[in-house]
């Protein structure tokens, strides 16, 4: 097929074919000759800070633990539990992950799903004394406002249990628990659980704890489904009108998990997803 042939346009100048276009626009001139008009509003390269990998290791089959030394310029953005990351291999692409560390925690720790090209790339990379690069903060996390003096409930699955244990690291870090906090955790089978050595720490500190296992295999003792399901079981119908919940997972999950709170009680303005 031939190419396409400068044409006039209604006014009688030509326009150029679009093959012929580079990136950009095309204007006119007062006098009505076209011309390109470059775009400048190009979203600028992500501002990346190296990091010292301090520690490597097999949180679950599917799940590889990061421990970071945290650059200044990340520490000093990292405002909320459940703000992410980006994080690459130097000159390699970026990705999005949660940070699995509190504000204010000496060093960041990420939770790396396997499976994914830059996923499997970073943990690939990041050995005990290699360095990664990462973003400062991005969004605002979760708002923990609305937390204060009431009942809180939170809900993960998958690798959602990430920003979900920062949050926790947040509450516990002012001591003693002054009210109750509900974890409903979900995976696949009892196997699949991140953070297992932390889970009695957390029960000593006074946070309930119910894992759910939607797949589970021989031996699973635990309560099965999905975590809104346990939820619906195990929550006291009296208090939840005053309860914050806050979620994190796939989008089902999450639509699932305030569909039910909404049925138990809670007004849905206090249900709180990490931005």
């Amino acid at each position: 097929m031939p190419r396409e042939a400068a044409r006039p346009d209604t006014d009688g100048t030509e326009r150029r074919p679009r093959h012929l276009i580079p990136n950009g626009k095309l204007a006119k001139r007062p006098d009505g000759a076209c011309y390109h008009r470059p775009v400048t509003n190009v979203t600028p390269p992500p501002e990346l800070h190296p990091a010292l990998v301090l520690a490597a290791w097999d949180e679950t089959p599917a799940l590889r633990g990061l421990r970071l030394a945290l650059p200044a310029p990340v520490a000093a953005r990292h405002a909320s539990p459940g703000q992410v990351v980006q994080a690459r291999v130097p000159g390699g692409q970026a990705g999005y992950f949660a940070l699995a560390s509190a504000p204010g925690d000496l060093e960041a720790e990420l939770l790396v799903k396997r499976g994914g090209r830059i996923a499997d790339a970073l943990i690939a990379h990041a050995r005990p004394g290699a360095s990664i690069e990462l973003t400062p903060p991005i969004g605002s996390g979760f708002r923990l406002d609305e937390a204060t003096g009431r009942d809180v409930l939170l809900f993960a699955a998958g690798s959602g249990i990430t920003p979900i244990r920062a949050l926790l690291r947040r509450l516990l870090a002012g001591g003693p628990l002054q009210r109750k906090v509900y974890l409903f955790y979900g995976q696949r089978d009892g196997g699949d659980f991140a953070y297992a050595k932390e889970h009695e720490g957390w029960r000593r500190a006074g946070v309930e704890i119910l894992l759910v296992a939607s797949r589970p295999g021989p031996g699973w003792t635990g309560a099965t489904g999905h975590v809104q399901e346990a939820a619906r079981r195990a929550l006291p119908a009296e208090r939840l009108s005053e309860a914050v919940a806050y979620v994190a997972g796939l989008p089902a999950m999450v639509a699932g998990v305030r569909e039910t709170l909404a049925e138990l009680g809670v007004p849905p303005e206090r249900v709180h997803e990490n931005r």
